[in-house]
């Protein structure tokens, strides 16, 4: 028997109980605590998982990479709110693509961006791992690891009510701790007279080549999916409709801005760093350097600090949005539905997903080499988010069924092709342009494992003959 919701989240019942699915999971969630869970999913320190690579990658800058990457994410943003709007489902793209556009194709665009969702914890893990070891050098890595990723992944099993809880407290947190690193920073530029000497200064912004700032740029949107990963809890948030694309948008921007500021400072208080880019030790705790250097070690440890706690609550809500994906497409039985669609009755919570996840990250992250990782979740997130902004265009073009902003579903008209046409079609632009300079490794790897969800999809719907009955549109 469903269980009883309140009047608030009624209508948000009807959107899931018109696609002939049950409200299992447990709506809880306000427009705050999903703008919490978007932010501590992109990190507010994010700029430390991956700022050396980002330098080496761009030749000198990190400020302009997630400058770029914010706006192009921006029109994706938009396509990801109009999408919600039309189907408030957990599985965020592989339901957006596959209702609106194609169901076969829908499966594909879940399939990679799991990618994402199962690779960003086993980076974030492997990357606190390796900031923790800075001060417990005696600990193996191993056991560091499995503390980030099974330790904090696991909290998921108890319901997504703790998750939010967490999520609000941690964040306030986490921004502090940026926003006062940033400060230290800056203020051992202009005070001290440290790396630049000035606040006002070209040197973040210098450059290899533009097609080096592309490739930055590409490995940037890694720090961005926060708000991709808020849309995989439509069916927990009590107003979907209204709060998921008030929340992403909350999201972009403070991402936007706060790594934009942190890739600006840091850069200005490193005078040296062409000296240190062969060492893969101070790629991966690039700014942990920089606050020792600016702000002396009791400064260094709270930064780390911060930094670990960041990245902790970050597993947290990066295991529950993979473990919603996976639900999903589980639910359609087009993964093992006994597995991934199943909710424990207690926490109401897919646990078997989430158990699956944390195994993962922790095999992974023993194995293979963080910034091949930071690259192949890339190929997951421009390979959805262009299938995203092609389904918007399919939706309200080609079927002519979206429901517009005053609820209607007829074609747009005059001012309206702006938001459901040319706002995609940029975004995919962007898109596709990036994934052309993305890593040649990665981009063979993910292609791999395309061939490879194709390969499955072939056999489970007996060559696209057939699709379970919640699919058959």
């Amino acid at each position: 028997m469903p269980p009883t919701m309140d009047p608030a989240s009624a209508d948000a019942e009807h959107d899931v109980s018109q696609y002939g699915y049950v409200q299992e999971l447990d709506r809880s969630m306000n427009v705050w605590q999903l703008t919490a869970f978007g932010l501590n999913y992109m990190v507010p320190i994010a700029p430390a998982i991956i700022f050396g690579i980002l330098l080496k990658l761009s030749g000198g800058t990190v400020a302009l990479p997630y400058l770029l990457a914010g706006v192009a994410m921006l029109f994706t943003a938009f396509s990801y709110a109009v999408m919600v709007r039309n189907f408030p489902l957990a599985g965020s793209v592989y339901n957006y693509v596959g209702r609106g556009c194609n169901p076969y194709f829908g499966f594909l665009s879940g399939w990679v961006l799991t990618l994402d969702y199962i690779l960003i914890p086993t980076v974030t893990a492997s990357s606190s791992a390796y900031f923790a070891q800075q001060y417990l050098p005696g600990v193996p890595y191993w056991v560091l690891l499995g503390v980030f990723s099974v330790g904090t992944g696991m909290v998921n099993l108890f319901g997504v009510q703790l998750m939010s809880r967490l999520g609000l407290g941690l964040l306030v947190f986490g921004e502090l701790v940026v926003w006062s690193s940033i400060v230290v920073w800056g203020r051992a530029v202009a005070v001290d007279g440290a790396g630049a000497g000035t606040l006002l200064s070209a040197q973040p912004f210098q450059f290899d080549s533009v097609s080096s700032l592309a490739a930055a740029t590409s490995l940037a949107i890694f720090s961005f999916l926060g708000f991709d990963a808020i849309t995989t809890l439509a069916e927990e948030t009590r107003r979907p409709k209204r709060d998921i694309p008030r929340a992403i948008y909350w999201c972009v921007g403070i991402g936007t801005l706060t790594m934009f500021a942190c890739g600006y400072v840091a850069m200005l208080a490193i005078p040296d760093w062409r000296q240190h880019i062969g060492d893969e030790a101070w790629l991966n705790t690039t700014l942990f350097q920089v606050s020792r250097a600016t702000g002396g070690e009791a400064f260094s440890v709270f930064f780390t600090v911060g930094y670990l706690t960041a990245l902790g609550v970050f597993n947290v809500v990066a295991t529950a949005a993979g473990a919603r994906l996976l639900f999903g497409m589980g639910r359609d039985e087009l993964l093992p539905r006994a597995v991934f669609a199943r909710v424990n009755r207690r926490w109401r919570t897919p646990h078997w997903s989430i158990l699956l996840i944390c195994a993962i990250e922790f095999a992974l992250g023993n194995f293979a080499n963080m910034e091949t990782l930071s690259n192949l979740v890339n190929y997951g997130a421009m390979f959805a988010f262009a299938a995203l902004n092609i389904s918007v265009v399919w939706l309200y073009y080609v079927r002519g069924g979206g429901e517009l902003a005053d609820g209607s579903r007829v074609r747009p008209q005059g001012a309206q092709h702006l938001r459901y046409l040319l706002l995609p079609a940029v975004g995919l632009v962007i898109i596709l342009y990036v994934w052309a300079h993305m890593d040649t490794l990665a981009q063979i790897l993910g292609t791999v494992w395309l061939a490879a969800g194709i390969a499955y999809l072939l056999a489970k719907t007996r060559v696209f003959q057939r699709l379970p009955p919640a699919l058959d549109l």
